[in-house]
Order: C-alpha cells, then structure tokens, then sequence
C-alpha cells in the first residue's frame, strides 16, 4: 500500500491542473496556487492530441473536451495556392483518430471545472517567490493577497511556465537558443474556402509561413514566423472578426534535470520549443499526468524522468527540424521541402507513421 502523500502545484495552466486533477483522482490530497488573480483569457496553444485525450479520460474531462472543441480529420500543404500533400488523421492507429482543436482557455476552464468537481479550487492571487527542499518535503515561500504565506507539501510540482520561478530558484540551468523570428498569431473567423475540419501550412517561394488550424464555429487559429498574421491571410479564406491576437519569440530549450529533491518540473518549466507540430502543452500533460501516477504509485520518480526527457528531447529535436525546414528560405529548402513532404504522403506506410508520430500515438 503506497505512503500517503500530498503535493502542491504552483502553476494553473492546463499541465498544472492536468496535474491537479489526475491527483485529485486518485484521493491524493492537493493545492493549485497560481500568481494571476483571474483564469487566463488568451487562447494560445489550439491541439489536444489522442494521447492526451487518453491520459484524461479517467478524470472526466475528455468527454467535456471532446464536447467543447472540433475534430481537425486532415492535414495539407500548400505552396504558391497549390496543394503539394495531403495527410490523413483518420489513419492514426486510434479510437480517436484525429486532433482536437480547442483554445487553451477553453480547456484550461474544463480542467478547472472538472478539479472544483472534485473539491479543489485554484488559489489565485499567490505567487511563488521561494522554494525550499527538505528530506521528507518541500516549502514554498509565497505573496498572498493577505500577505507572505508558508506553503508545505511532501512533494512540489512546478508547473509555472516557461520563465520558472521554481527553475530559478533551484538554479536549474534551461539551456537552448531563441529562434531568430518574430511570430505572430491571430484567431480569426473565416467564411470562405478554409476546410473546417483540416489544418494548413501555406508557403511561399520567397514569403514567411503561414499556418492555419480550426478552433469550431468558424474561428480559426493563425500563425506565421513574421509580424502581423493577418496580412498574410488569402482572400479566398474571407476573414471577418479578429477574436485575438497577439506577437510572440520562440526557443527551443530544455532542463537537464527535471528538479532537485522534492520538487520536479513539468510542461514549459522543464522544456520549450517551436509550435511546428503543435506537441508543446500535449507534452506538458503527459508531463504532468503521468508525475501524478508515480507520485502515487511508489515516490520513486527515476523511470519518470528518464522516459519523460527522453520525450522531450525527441520532441525538442522534431520541432526544432520541422520548423528548419518549413522556414528554410532558400532556393533548395523552398523547392525541395514541398517535393519530399509530397512523396512521403504518397508512401502509406510513411504517411502513416508521420501522421501517428504528430498524434503522440508513436
């Protein structure tokens, strides 16, 4: 019979309260805090993966999910308006064969609402600023609304973003590089000839990338390594009502330790990386998810982090040179990117590796 344990998360994204949750599921007594007063509004990352699809569904979230978001069945590339390749999501070796497109809020306020289902609440408004720890458990110094608050648990998870109080703290080196562009994202409702249940990347002999993704009632995520989206956008795609937007850097970083002692990192604390995929929060929930199932399964997190690095650094690597590639602003990147990622559509076995392999299910 395992030790009972209890664990404080500091981070309410959606890998903190995947994290919350699962724990809650399993009786394990459980604190979300989180620094900004109100849940977040921004709508950022748009894929929820089978894997993850998976790893939620014995709390109950992934019926809501599935309820809430669209099924994105089919991938393509286009360059210069003319379609190269084609993928196939119903192909993937699941019984949820296809993305899911949601807007983070939108799944960060099922998780919420699933975890208060339970009877935890996210404690807004405190902010970690210290982390300390112990043999048997681990202290986090915080501001509060009602002034500095000491904070003890048998175990912490850090699951507060890419800029790490507790990474910091722990003096954990984050190395890596930033990208040398700067992108931008718009969601935007489209009334023309944008496939609803399709993703796109559109390229450009000598033009920036552009991406699209559905989010369902006619909204759709934008993105492009180039300033202002929106300029980028075809007149085909007849674009209405701008719902958000926003500019962003990206890196591509990644901790060689997941933690010291009592307090481990998961999602953007712990790794960060390029968009190309859409794998960053799918990864930070399987993060957080399966930390949960260790903590509760023997305390012992060795086979945790060996498996969970060994994911990241080959999703790091992934994104890292699907980006390179589809960036690539020379003549022999731009002519034969578009030529090799059409053979391998066409090759069945490869497509559906590929397919697989973006789906978390490889």
């Amino acid at each position: 019979m395992p030790t009972p344990i209890s664990v404080l998360i500091v981070g309410a994204g959606p890998c903190g309260l995947a994290a919350a949750l699962e724990l809650a599921r399993l009786n394990v007594p459980v604190r979300i805090l989180d620094k900004n007063p109100t849940a977040s509004k921004e709508s950022r990352a748009v894929a929820i993966n089978p894997r993850t699809l998976d790893l939620l569904e014995p709390s109950g979230a992934t019926e809501r999910l599935l309820a809430a978001g669209v099924k994105i069945v089919g991938a393509r590339l286009v360059v210069d308006g003319r379609v190269r390749a084609q993928f196939d999501a119903t192909r993937i070796p699941h019984r949820f064969n296809f993305l899911l497109g949601l807007a983070q809020n939108e799944t960060e306020r099922i998780l919420a609402e699933c975890l208060f289902a339970r009877g935890v609440a996210v404690e807004r408004g405190v902010e970690v600023v210290d982390v300390v720890s112990g043999a048997d458990n681990a202290t986090a110094r915080a501001r509060t609304p009602d002034g500095d608050a000491l904070f003890t648990a048998d175990w912490i998870i850090g699951a507060d973003g890419a800029h790490s109080t507790l990474r910091h703290r722990l003096g954990l080196e984050f190395p890596g590089a930033p990208y040398p562009y700067h992108w931008s994202l718009a969601d935007v409702e489209l009334s023309g000839d944008a496939p609803p249940d399709k993703a796109e990347l559109r390229l450009e002999y000598r033009g920036p990338v552009l991406v699209r993704a559905p989010l369902g009632h006619g909204r759709h995520r934008l993105i492009s390594n180039a300033p202002n989206v929106l300029l980028r956008v075809p007149e085909s795609w007849k674009p209405g009502k701008v719902v958000w937007k926003s500019d962003f850097t990206v890196s591509h970083r990644m901790v060689r330790h997941r933690g010291r002692g009592r307090i481990r990192l998961v999602g953007d604390a712990a790794h960060v990386h390029s968009p190309a995929g859409g794998w960053g929060m799918n990864l930070g929930i399987e993060d957080a998810v399966t930390l949960a199932r260790a903590l509760t399964a023997n305390g012992s997190l060795e086979d945790w982090e060996r498996t969970q690095q060994r994911h990241a650094a080959r999703t790091v690597r992934a994104s890292d040179a699907l980006q390179r590639l589809a960036t690539s602003e020379g003549f022999l990147g731009r002519a034969l990117f578009p030529t090799l990622v059409g053979w391998l559509a066409r090759v069945r076995p490869i497509h559906d590796y590929l397919i697989g392999r973006m789906a978390g299910v490889r």
